[in-house]
């Protein structure tokens, strides 16, 4: 079985879109603050939990998936990564970004959109014949039901809560999908 791809956004998945963390979530002591830098020079802040950037370093160390950044941030999705002490993963190549006039920088979509693109991305992955795990606070909105018809057990598509990014249950859900794919 192939190694599955893991397209990973940043805002909203490891990057909790909000001014103070959700103590409901993991505890003050686990939240890690930074910044990074995007397009045009401005600096962003970063609000992200240890237990998640945890889960992503032994994803990464244990060779379970190839992680590719897929996010608006692009190929400034580096920035993040070193910002927040996170290997050098790829970023997903994905010419629909450029297309997409309307592709909002470092921010929730708040407009559902009739061709979202990050779909094709995910689409060329599964084409390729390897599972697919993708995390993206987006996809509770932008992905509609016929966007993954077909996919069935070849995918794992998790939408966090934008405020707190990935949780606890969410990461347990992932490492279980990630070890059932190991055995097929």
């Amino acid at each position: 079985m192939a190694k599955p791809v893991w397209l990973l956004d940043i805002d909203g998945v490891i990057n909790a879109v909000t001014h103070e963390p959700d103590l409901r979530v993991w505890p003050r002591d686990q939240w890690v603050r930074a910044s990074a830098v995007s397009a045009h020079g401005i600096e962003w802040p970063l609000l992200a939990a240890r237990p998640v950037l945890d889960f992503l370093h032994r994803v990464h160390a244990e060779g379970r998936a190839e992680i590719r950044w897929h996010s608006t941030w692009q190929s400034y999705a580096v920035n993040v990564g070193t910002a927040l002490g996170l290997p050098r993963w790829p970023v997903a190549e994905c010419p629909e970004f450029a297309e997409d006039g309307d592709a909002e920088i470092a921010s929730p979509l708040i407009v559902v959109r009739h061709h979202w693109w990050k779909l094709p991305t995910a689409q060329r992955v599964l084409d390729e014949g390897r599972p697919l795990l993708w995390t993206d606070d987006d996809a509770r909105h932008q992905l509609r039901r016929r966007d993954r018809a077909g996919w069935g057990a070849w995918a794992l598509v998790v939408a966090p809560p934008v405020e707190s990014g990935l949780t606890a249950r969410q990461l347990r859900r992932i490492d279980t999908w990630l070890t059932e794919r190991q055995s097929w």
